[in-house]
């Protein structure tokens, strides 16, 4: 991996300009990495293009720089160097590999997710991280460049809000050595717990109300699952902020191991999370249906309705349980 972040210090420090990419639906991890590479290369004298496909949710505009966000626009002209952050797949970002604007640029993927496809020119992917946004710190060190109040701001954001505020079990000593140093070095985290963790919109609150009121529960109590319909999400219309982390209202039920959200995302397509608990493996559920992410966290996608999703999903989990639950 050094020789990498050597190659990855060697290009970037010799550009004038660079694109940064996160990921659709943007959460505080995916952000957070992109807000803090612009921020330090910033510092270091060199322009960046900051895109994303999605809104940004005025949970994150406590950020500096996530005001520059912005989605493509037909005809723009990129640099030559384009960073993808959090993304696993470039199709997680809303391109592939025969997009018009990423031909004969290089890319460089930083990333933490052990499902990456390694798409990149550069591949900087450490699948132990708890969050990108540990990555990124360590690829900040080897630019060397300060790490100012606002660089530790963003990369603290990504890595409390990847960690379930650092109780995840994939979290490091590492990781919590990192936290301490991005506050000693001025991350704003009042203004940070103030935005993403005690402030709930009534969006969300309707969400919660739908998942309990369709809330199922297998018989053994070992996994669970909800839906949010197609029909639901068009007329709520809910920022991406107002979903994080909602299938842990199903995943914290005494008992449970697995849960699993549907949410229907078009008339034909369903998007599922996926969360265990303490020892199953939903990354490789998730990889039966093309999908992939984290042992702990996961996702994958289906072309059809949330109804006829749950009715492949959930007996693979079912089978999956039976096969692997530890006595």
């Amino acid at each position: 991996m050094q020789q990498v972040m050597s190659q990855i210090r060697e290009v970037l420090l010799s550009q004038k300009c660079v694109a940064v990419i996160s990921h659709n639906n943007p959460d505080g991890d995916t952000l957070g990495s992109q807000l803090a590479l612009a921020a330090a290369l910033g510092n270091a004298g060199i322009e960046t293009i900051l895109l994303n496909n999605d809104t940004i949710s005025e949970k994150y505009h406590f950020v500096a720089g996530s005001e520059r966000i912005q989605p493509y626009r037909e005809g723009m002209e990129l640099p030559e160097v384009v960073v993808f952050v959090d993304c696993a797949s470039l199709e997680l970002a809303g391109c592939s590999a025969d997009t018009p604007f990423l031909q004969g640029r290089i890319l460089i993927n930083i990333d933490h997710h052990t499902s990456n496809r390694q798409y990149g020119s550069i591949n900087y992917v450490k699948g132990d991280a708890a969050a990108n946004c540990q990555n990124m710190y360590e690829v900040i060190r080897a630019l060397g460049v300060e790490i100012t109040p606002e660089i530790a701001t963003a990369l603290y954001m990504g890595l409390s809000t990847d960690t379930g505020h650092f109780l995840f079990d994939n979290v490091s000593s590492e990781t919590l050595r990192i936290a301490a140093e991005l506050k000693d070095r001025g991350a704003d985290t009042n203004t940070l717990r103030l935005n993403m963790y005690e402030s709930c919109s009534h969006k969300r609150i309707a969400l919660m109300k739908y998942i309990l009121n369709d809330l199922h529960i297998s018989v053994n109590g070992k996994y669970a699952w909800s839906k949010l319909h197609y029909e639901m999400m068009e007329q709520l219309k809910p920022e991406s902020t107002d979903i994080d982390g909602l299938v842990n209202t199903i995943k914290d039920i005494d008992g449970v191991e697995i849960a699993m959200l549907f949410r229907g995302v078009a008339p034909d397509k369903t998007k599922v999370s996926l969360r265990s608990k303490a020892w199953a493996d939903v990354n490789a559920v998730a990889g039966q249906f093309g999908g992939g992410g984290h042992v702990r966290a996961s996702g994958c996608s289906f072309s059809c309705s949330v109804e006829e999703a749950a009715e492949q999903l959930v007996p693979a989990v079912k089978k999956y349980i039976e096969e692997t639950e530890q006595h």
